[in-house]
């Protein structure tokens, strides 16, 4: 037994087995090469893919139709065939017809769309069906608003002039009716920026977990650009104006100017004016007729956090 053993062992540390064990290699390598490397004739099922489908369209049976196509190419892309699930792609708005809820594709139309899916080395010899139908639904189109979802922490000295918005504000929603109107808005992924003192320009990604996979939106991330300047805090005395004041009365009141307090950008400081804010009491907004409220109803559009010192002001009736 262990004669034999030894034998087989010897057998195979002989430099000849070796070298017939190599050459056997390379003749095998060349006889698949030189067998994959010929032509041949088959027929494959292959599954169609609809593409370019319209937005306002959904197809209902877009994995149910099938082409038996007969092929002849060389060896390797049968092996690759073997490996790979066929497939082939039916464009339905160049390929087909519409009639009424259907779309059409027929041989005649598309053989040669295709043929062109498999390159100049491979000859499709017939396709069979004919005929393939896709049938659709129409669908409709929603514009709904983008919320953000951010917390904004500025650096001391620091703010924006701007709106917490993205851009695009809004986009388009396709899907069933039915579904769409359950839908009011899309929000953002939660984002928290803090000490920020730079300007911010990122894309945001939409949160779209919750919508059905039978709805389609334009786009799955929008844009948040915010500009940030350094900030200065300014005051400013205005006068105090009375509206609504019935013809058979007069008023006198105290204090007649009050002090508005805002905030603005640096470069912004020296364009603000008195005449750019308003400040008045409403007669008709008295409280217990003791004092009135003064308002800010005008303020300039490069000032934030515009707030008047004073929270009322003392009248006295008389009548006319």
């Amino acid at each position: 037994m262990k004669s034999l053993k030894a034998k087989i062992l010897s057998l195979f540390r002989s430099k000849k087995l070796n070298v017939f064990f190599v050459f056997f290699m390379i003749a095998l390598s060349i006889l698949v090469l030189t067998k994959l490397s010929q032509t041949y004739q088959g027929t494959l099922v292959f599954n169609v893919k609809p593409t370019d489908v319209k937005e306002t369209q959904v197809i209902l049976n877009d994995s149910a139709n099938q082409l038996i196509i007969t092929l002849e190419t060389h060896g390797f892309n049968w092996l690759n065939y073997a490996f790979n699930k066929p497939e082939v792609k039916v464009n339905l708005q160049n390929d087909v017809l519409q009639k009424d809820s259907t779309l059409i594709w027929t041989e005649r139309k598309g053989f040669s769309s295709i043929s062109k899916q498999f390159g100049k080395d491979t000859k499709v010899l017939s396709i069979n069906p004919d005929t393939l139908v896709f049938n659709f639904d129409v669908n409709q189109v929603k514009k709904v608003p983008i919320k953000s979802n951010f917390k904004i922490a500025f650096k001391e000295g620091y703010n924006t002039l701007d709106l917490i918005t993205v851009k695009p504000e809004s986009i388009n929603i396709i899907g069933p009716a039915t579904l769409l109107q359950k839908i009011d808005f899309i929000t953002t992924e939660s984002k928290t920026y803090e000490e920020v003192k730079t300007n911010i320009n990122k894309p945001i990604q939409l949160i779209l977990d919750n919508i059905s996979k039978e709805i389609k939106v334009s786009q799955t991330q929008v844009n948040f650009k915010l500009e940030v300047s350094k900030f200065t805090e300014g005051i400013i005395t205005l006068p105090v104006t009375i509206t609504n004041v019935p013809e058979h009365l007069s008023i006198n009141y105290f204090p007649k100017q009050v002090n508005v307090k805002y905030s603005t950008t640096i470069e912004n400081f020296n364009t603000i004016s008195k005449t750019d804010f308003v400040v008045q009491c409403d007669y008709k907004k008295v409280k217990n007729n003791s004092f009135l409220i003064p308002e800010l109803i005008q303020q300039p559009k490069n000032v934030k956090n515009a707030r008047v010192e004073e929270q009322q002001i003392e009248f006295i009736i008389t009548q006319k």
